[in-house]
């Protein structure tokens, strides 16, 4: 089955593609554009593996939280593809990829990260296979709690390093590894979880797309100046 996997929801990028006799993945960091560079990476990836648009029999994306930029630049790009090649999208959380690609490694307790910015995080805890807090955003303090009970945490994620060093700064007592490999390519993971998705649930519908968790700073200005009208009309 060829079948083309890609994450842009951080500013790192994986992206893979499987076709019935090869597989290659690719990690880039550092000054890559995904709005920029994406669609050249595709097409190399097609070449190397020797098929074209046309022969894509599945597309998977992360769906968020993440980049608002970043998610509607995947997301749109593989939309893009399937109405070309009429392969069909699943699209999966960011958040449950990353935690998928350390979950054979690690047995401990897994916080997945992701910098949200605004001195906010989006994470997810899982203990022993079991969701303990789903996809949120917040601050270091929010989870404080809840983690000191826990022991041999593993912080994963593109800014697990990040946030680890800010909750040892409020709670220097806790348990917590960082994820020596993070950023990871989250390639295998994220295409184990979309092909599960699909054979389950099927393609995603037409209208479907990111999981933004928290409004964008446009949702928020537009919000802001219905109040301020509001409050004018008073």
């Amino acid at each position: 089955m060829n079948i083309l996997s890609l994450d842009t929801s951080t500013p790192v990028l994986s992206i893979s593609l499987r076709t019935s006799s090869t597989y290659e993945e690719r990690k880039v960091i550092g000054n890559f554009s995904h709005s920029e560079n994406l669609l050249g990476e595709i097409k190399s990836l097609l070449k190397r593996g020797g098929i074209e648009l046309k022969d894509l029999e599945l597309l998977i994306c992360t769906k968020g939280p993440g980049s608002f930029t970043g998610l509607r630049i995947g997301m749109a790009g593989l939309k893009g593809i399937s109405l070309a090649s009429s392969a069909p999208l699943v699209s999966v959380p960011t958040l449950s990829v990353i935690e998928e690609s350390v979950k054979s490694l690690w047995k401990g307790p897994i916080l997945s990260v992701i910098d949200a910015k605004k001195k906010k995080f989006y994470f997810r805890l899982s203990v022993e296979g079991e969701t303990v807090i789903s996809d949120r955003d917040g601050n270091p303090e929010d989870i404080i709690s809840t983690l000191k009970d826990l022991k041999n945490i593993l912080v994963t994620g593109p800014d697990a390093a990040l946030f680890a060093s800010k909750l040892l700064s409020i709670s220097p007592s806790l348990d917590l590894n960082v994820d020596p490999e993070a950023p990871r390519c989250l390639s295998y993971a994220l295409e184990k979880l979309g092909k599960e998705k699909y054979g389950k649930d099927g393609a995603d519908d037409i209208g479907e797309g990111p999981i933004y968790i928290r409004r964008s700073d446009a949702e928020e200005m537009l919000l802001a100046k219905a109040k301020e009208s509001k409050n004018e009309g008073n």
